[in-house]
């Protein structure tokens, strides 16, 4: 029988679709979920006997999750690859009608290698508590897994983390007036935990005389960008909640969350201008502290990016 521990997880950007790459980023995994599927159909015929007589194979997927601890050393991948357009270290959300990357994706699992090329990310999330580590989770869509000895199969390569992780120990969130400049912004929340989501909305492929067992390559939808935060009850958090959620003009609010891994230069920031606050909720639960639990999404207001990503590395 074979466990988890030494199982790896590794990934690297393609050029192009229908190709696979050697992975150059290893992946601070914890658990994954990424599943093989195959569709078998019969005809539902009148001859069958006591059970049918036929599964034949109509089509191939592949999706699933994975989930981990976020490293400097793979943050760039990871937030190319979810939001899709790179400026430098900066990260943005990919125009519509553009394709998003796809990556291959190499998994020991027991040292059992498998290959996943063209794995495009349908959504990630990061989740921020805090005195704890950051972590993501991973929804993938795929094509097709890959044996060793398959064309295109890989290997698992020789990567080693160096840096520590990104931890919440010394985190930071921002907020003030909608569009303010990051630099700018000085009113913080104290928060327990943070979480955001961004939800690329795939299209998938359908199924054409082209495309035979696989999928084709997904297209980006109409995207989402959502975040929510806990924090203990004060007056600051019912002001927040007059002033942005409700206000009869809608107003929407700036929101800077910043965190790194014990090194100041190793730090990503991550930006949303225009953030509509959806709920602002507290509620009494006992005798203890008054929790506010706050939800927002991100809207795009004029030219302003919908959300910004800054991977700041030591230099």
């Amino acid at each position: 029988m074979k466990v988890g521990v030494g199982s790896v997880a590794q990934a690297g950007l393609q050029n192009a679709f229908g190709t696979t790459v050697t992975p150059d980023v290893l992946l601070n995994m914890t658990s994954e979920s990424i599943v093989a599927e195959v569709e078998k159909g019969d005809e539902a015929n009148l001859i069958a006997k006591k059970t049918r007589d036929q599964a034949d194979v109509l089509a191939f997927n592949v999706n699933g999750g994975l989930s981990g601890i976020l490293r400097p050393e793979m943050a760039d991948w990871l937030f190319q690859a979810a939001l899709g357009k790179k400026s430098d270290n900066v990260y943005t959300l990919a125009d519509p009608n553009t394709d998003l990357p796809v990556s291959t994706l190499v998994i020991s699992r027991g040292g059992v290698v498998k290959t996943y090329p063209d794995m495009t990310i349908r959504s990630l999330t990061i989740s921020a508590p805090a005195q704890d580590y950051v972590r993501f989770d991973i929804d993938f869509i795929g094509v097709k897994e890959l044996k060793a000895g398959d064309t295109g199969a890989k290997t698992v390569q020789s990567i080693a983390f160096t840096l520590p992780s990104y931890k919440c120990v010394a985190a930071e969130l921002f907020y003030g007036a909608a569009e303010t400049d990051p630099a700018e912004l000085t009113d913080k929340f104290c928060v327990e935990d943070c979480t955001l989501t961004i939800d690329n909305g795939l299209e998938e492929a359908p199924a054409t005389y082209c495309s035979g067992l696989y999928k084709g390559r997904p297209v980006p939808g109409l995207r989402s960008v959502t975040t929510d935060f806990n924090i203990p009850y004060a007056d600051n958090v019912e002001a927040f909640k007059q002033s942005y959620l409700m206000d009869e003009d809608g107003p929407t609010v700036a929101l800077l969350l910043k965190f790194s891994n014990g090194n100041p230069d190793e730090n990503i920031e991550i930006y949303i201008p225009n953030l509509a606050v959806m709920s602002a909720d507290s509620n009494i639960d006992g005798q203890g502290i008054i929790d506010s639990a706050v939800s927002g999404e991100a809207l795009s207001i004029g030219d302003a990016e919908p959300i910004t990503v800054t991977v700041n590395h030591e230099e």
